[in-house]
C-alpha cells in the first residue's frame, strides 16, 4: 500500500459522498447538525411531502449548520412529478383475490368498493386491453380486460392478489402517458426551489432527454441568480431505453429503484443498476444509488447483512453517492444509519481505489476546456506517481473538481471556490472535499499557505507532505493554467485556530 492511500484511509476526508432526505426525525437544527457530523453531505428535500413554510424552516436550518461547522452542505429539492396514485377506497382499504374483477371509474369519488378512482384523469385514456396496472408498490397486479360504458369505465382482473390502500401509488409499465413531465404543483415547488437558491432539482418519472430540458427552461424563464444543476430520476423503462440521451442533457442521475422495481421485473434491477451507473461514469456524470439501501434502520439499530453488502456494492459498481431515504427522514435511528453507510462505505472505497480504470467519453458536455483537462489528468498521474498526500483544485464551475473526481484516485482531493453554490454544488462530486475560499482569487503563494495551515490543521498534511495543487486560467494574473507540486516544510506546524469565514481564511 502506497502512503497516499494509507494516508487518505486514516484521514476524515470523505469520498462516497451520503445523501439524506430531511423527515420529522431530523429537521430541526440540532438533528441536521448531529447528521453532519455523522457523514452527510447533502440533505434531500421531498417535495411530495412537506409545505413550503416548513421546507423553508428546513433550509434556513441546513445554512446555519453549514456556517456553525464550518462547510458547505448541499440540498437536492426532489420534485413529486406526476405519480399516478389511488383515490380514497371505501372503507379506506381492499383485499383484492385472484381473479376479482375491479373497475376504474372518472372523477374522484366511488360509491362501491369494486369500483376505483385514481388521482390521473387520463389513465382510462391511455391504457390499453391487456395493459399491467401495478398497485401498492407492486403488490397487487391487475391486468386490463376491456373498457366498457364508452370508454369511460376501465375493467380490470386481479391477477397479483393483495391488499390496497388509499392513496397508494400506481404504476404502470410499458404505458406510454400523455401527462407532461412537470405538474402544476412541480412547477410551484420549482418556483419555490429557485427562490431558495437550492443546489440540485431531482426531476421524477424522466422519459426522455426532452424532460430535461423542459425543465431547465422553466429555470432559465425564472431568471434565477443561479441554475440549480438537474438530478435525473431513472425510475422508469422509457427513461433507461433513452439513457445516452439523458445524460447528455442531465447534469446528475439517480438510480430510483423504488418505482424502478415496480416497473421492471424486479430481478432485473440490479443489472440496471450497473448499467446505468456505468454510463454515467464513462460520461462523467455523477450518480446517486437510492432507495431501502440500509432499510431496516427505520427501525433496528443495525443494518441486515444484505443491506450492507447492497450498499458496498452500489459503491463498487461506481456511485458517487449513497442515499437514505425513510432510514433518516422518519427512522428512529436517522444519526446511526449515516455513521452505518458512512463505515461502509470506507470499506468498500479501498477496493475502489484499487479499481481505477475508468472510461471517459471524448464529447461530454461536462469537460472543462481542452487544456485545463490535460493539466488537470496530468495532475492525477502526477500526484500518483510521487505518492502525494492531497492533489487541491480551484474550480469557478466545478468541472475541474469534477475531472479530478472521475480519476477515481488514491490521493484525497479538495476543490476550492470562491463561489457558494459551486462549493454546495461539489458536496455531491466523489473523493472531493469542497471549500468555499475567495483565498482563490490571490496569489499562487497565499494560496498555497493557506493550504498548508488548512491540511495542518485538519490532520491530512504533516511536514514532509508533498501536494499537487492545479488551477484554471482565471486565477492566475497571466491566465494560464498552471500545475503546482509543493513540499510541507519540516518546520511548519498546525496553526491553532483556522477559521473560513465568508471565504477568508484565519490562521492563528
Amino acid at each position: 500500500m502506497n502512503s497516499s492511500l494509507k494516508r487518505y484511509q486514516e484521514t476524515p476526508l470523505v469520498k462516497t459522498k451520503i445523501v439524506a432526505t430531511v423527515g420529522p426525525a431530523c429537521w430541526n437544527l440540532t438533528q441536521l447538525t448531529e447528521l453532519v457530523k455523522a457523514g452527510v453531505d447533502v440533505f434531500r428535500l421531498n417535495c411530495a411531502h412537506g409545505e413550503h413554510a416548513k421546507l423553508t424552516e428546513i433550509v434556513a436550518s441546513i445554512r446555519e449548520a453549514s456556517r456553525e461547522l464550518d462547510r458547505p452542505i448541499g440540498i437536492l429539492s426532489d420534485l413529486a412529478g406526476p405519480k399516478i396514485r389511488l383515490g380514497e377506497l371505501v372503507g379506506d382499504q381492499i383485499d383484492c383475490l385472484m381473479g376479482e374483477q375491479f373497475e376504474f371509474i372518472r372523477g374522484e369519488q366511488s360509491a362501491s368498493a369494486r369500483q376505483l378512482t385514481c388521482t390521473y384523469s387520463s389513465l382510462i385514456d391511455d391504457v390499453k386491453q391487456h395493459d399491467l396496472l401495478l398497485l401498492a408498490d407492486g403488490t397487487v397486479g391487475m391486468r386490463v380486460v376491456e373498457k366498457v360504458d364508452n370508454g369511460n369505465r376501465l375493467v380490470c382482473e386481479v391477477e397479483r392478489p393483495g391488499t390496497i390502500r388509499s392513496r397508494q401509488g400506481i404504476n404502470l409499465p410499458g404505458v406510454v402517458l400523455s401527462t407532461p413531465s412537470l405538474t402544476e404543483k412541480d412547477c410551484e415547488d420549482l418556483a419555490w426551489a429557485l427562490d431558495h437558491e437550492i443546489d440540485y432539482v431531482g426531476l421524477s418519472f424522466v422519459r426522455s432527454a426532452n424532460d430535461i430540458r423542459l425543465l431547465r427552461q422553466k429555470m432559465t424563464d425564472h431568471k434565477p441568480r443561479f441554475i440549480p444543476h438537474i438530478v435525473a430520476k431513472i425510475e422508469k423503462l422509457e427513461a433507461f431505453r433513452e439513457l445516452e440521451q439523458i445524460l447528455d442533457e442531465t447534469d446528475a442521475v439517480m438510480v430510483a429503484r423504488g418505482d424502478l422495481g415496480v416497473e421492471v421485473d424486479l430481478p432485473r434491477v440490479p443489472i440496471l443498476q450497473k448499467q446505468i451507473i456505468r454510463l454515467c461514469n464513462q460520461r462523467r456524470v455523477p450518480v446517486i444509488t437510492a432507495t431501502q439501501m440500509l432499510d431496516s434502520m427505520q427501525v433496528q439499530e443495525m443494518p441486515t447483512r444484505a443491506e450492507a453488502s447492497d450498499v458496498a456494492n452500489a459503491i463498487l459498481d461506481g456511485s458517487d453517492a449513497v442515499m437514505l431515504s425513510g432510514e433518516t427522514a422518519v427512522g428512529k435511528h436517522p444519526v446511526k444509519a449515516v455513521e452505518m453507510m458512512s463505515r461502509i462505505a470506507m470499506e468498500a472505497e479501498r477496493l475502489v481505489v484499487a479499481n481505477q480504470d475508468v472510461d471517459h467519453d471524448e464529447d461530454v458536455r461536462h469537460r472543462a476546456r481542452e487544456i485545463t483537462e490535460a493539466v488537470t489528468l496530468g495532475a492525477g498521474t502526477a500526484a500518483q506517481y510521487i505518492g502525494a498526500d492531497l492533489v487541491v483544485v480551484c474550480s469557478h464551475t466545478g468541472k475541474s473538481a469534477l475531472a479530478m473526481s472521475k480519476q477515481r484516485l488514491s490521493v484525497p482531493v479538495v476543490a476550492l471556490s470562491d463561489l457558494p453554490e459551486t462549493a454546495r454544488r461539489m458536496c455531491l462530486y466523489w473523493g472531493v472535499t469542497a471549500i468555499e475560499s475567495k483565498v482563490v482569487q490571490k496569489s499562487p503563494t497565499e494560496l498555497r499557505r493557506f493550504i498548508v495551515d488548512w491540511g495542518l490543521h485538519e490532520n491530512v498534511l504533516a511536514a514532509g507532505s508533498k501536494i499537487v495543487m492545479i488551477s484554471g486560467s482565471r486565477w492566475s494574473s497571466e491566465n494560464h493554467d498552471m500545475m503546482l507540486v509543493h513540499s510541507v516544510p519540516a518546520d511548519r506546524h498546525a496553526p491553532l485556530n483556522l477559521r473560513v469565514d465568508k471565504g477568508e481564511s484565519h490562521a492563528e
